[in-house]
């Protein structure tokens, strides 16, 4: 009797025992279960929010492709446009004869000339006429290292004489000697019977033109042989 007594109670225990062991497995699974669908929805809610910011790269990085494109289109058109805009600049540019010109009509502006006046005065021009043959003359330049004779030539009778200066030219050892330099700056002066004097300063060759009364004398000025400057010179009809 006592025996089934002590039977009953170890099996009562056994039996809570076994209880305890199921509940606690229970549980242990309910928490992995519950572990696991909570890891895997954080992973799930990072691989969208890897997704979506690859997406967003993808989408910026197409935006910014086209806009890299646009820019370089826009580039080369404005290049091609720069282009054709410095050809047409240069081609309506004016240049050489006709560039002079301009200064000097846009000098005249500037001094305050009147542009009916200046405009009239351009449109009397006409080519010349009735222009002589060149005659070809020299004189020997002044300069610091000579102040001697043959330092000025005559033309039309006398109607204009020319001078001239210069800088000494500087030998192989520094010395200078007793000629020009034509390769420096000169002064030439331009003397009409009436007294006028015009000068002119600059490297050579010198172009100038002096009218007197219905003449007009062109001279061009020239480095010659050495001392020398050559002047060549014609006479027109003016106007």
């Amino acid at each position: 009797m006592i025996l089934d007594i002590d039977e009953g109670r170890y099996n009562k225990r056994a039996l809570k025992g076994r209880k305890r062991l199921f509940r606690s497995f229970l549980i242990t699974i309910i928490l992995c279960v519950v572990s696991y669908k909570m890891g895997y929805e954080s992973v799930r809610s990072r691989e969208e929010a890897y997704k979506k910011q690859v997406e967003n790269v993808q989408q910026g990085r197409g935006e910014l492709e086209n806009q890299i494109t646009s820019l370089i289109s826009n580039l080369q058109s404005s290049d091609v446009r720069y282009k054709q805009l410095l050809e047409k600049y240069e081609a309506n540019m004016p240049k050489g004869n006709h560039k002079y010109l301009a200064d000097l009509v846009k000098q005249q502006l500037d001094l305050g000339m009147n542009t009916e006046r200046l405009a009239q005065l351009i449109r009397s021009t006409r080519p010349p006429q009735n222009c002589s043959k060149p005659v070809i003359k020299r004189f020997v330049m002044v300069n610091p290292n000579y102040q001697g004779p043959d330092s000025d030539v005559s033309f039309a009778n006398g109607a204009v004489t020319i001078s001239g200066k210069g800088e000494s030219a500087v030998n192989s050892y520094g010395k200078l000697e007793a000629w020009y330099d034509p390769s420096k700056s000169v002064e030439v002066t331009f003397k009409t019977t009436g007294g006028k004097i015009e000068k002119k300063q600059g490297l050579l060759p010198i172009y100038h033109s002096i009218i007197s009364g219905n003449t007009e004398y062109r001279f061009t000025l020239a480095a010659g042989e050495q001392s020398f400057l050559n002047v060549t010179v014609d006479s027109c009809d003016y106007p």
